[in-house]
């Protein structure tokens, strides 16, 4: 997760860094003014570049959280009991994929689900949470018991199959009969 952080911060320092160079470069450098006002306006397009990839930059040092849309995650899938009280939670903020399922099997899971009431109904690896593209992905694993999800903004319940399922924060998942609601 850290290491993931350094290496996108050290690469908006590099664009920054290269931007500023290309800039200064292509105003002592133009010899020929008939081409001054396109460089100009590529100047200006690399210096606005410039200026989003540092403001990038300062808020992931500052470690804020841009909120982009209602609906947004927090980074926290919390295990629910029977009367909707958090048991257990687990945090997804920097994670791309987190395999949902119990511990014993071939491959390690992110979520263990193992000890849960319901534990005996859950796959070894059950199903995967993906993060692309600024969303998360829920998608069944060729689960026996499947997996649904009840949709906040319909309060619906569908069952994932064949291919992801886009979830936002208030979605609730159904592995097998354990419930994790996303925030």
């Amino acid at each position: 997760m850290n290491e993931n952080r350094t290496i996108r911060t050290a690469s908006d320092a590099v664009i920054v860094l290269c931007d500023v160079i290309l800039m200064v470069l292509l105003f002592t450098q133009m010899r020929d003014r008939k081409w001054l006002p396109p460089v100009f306006l590529a100047a200006l397009f690399l210096l606005v570049l410039a200026g989003a990839d540092l403001y990038g930059l300062l808020l992931r040092r500052a470690g804020a959280h841009v909120v982009q849309e209602e609906g947004f995650l927090t980074g926290r899938l919390i295990l629910l009991d029977e009367a909707d009280k958090p048991v257990r939670s687990w945090d997804m903020g920097g994670r791309t994929a987190l395999v949902i399922g119990k511990s014993g099997g071939e491959g390690p899971v992110d979520v263990d689900l193992a000890d849960c009431e319901y534990g005996s109904l859950v796959d070894f690896q059950h199903a995967v949470l993906n993060f692309c593209l600024d969303r998360w992905y829920v998608e069944d694993l060729d689960s026996h018991n499947g997996v649904r999800v009840r949709k906040v903004e319909d309060g619906e319940c569908y069952r994932v199959m064949g291919r992801p399922c886009q979830v936002t924060a208030g979605d609730v998942l159904y592995i097998a009969n354990t419930r994790l609601l996303l925030s």
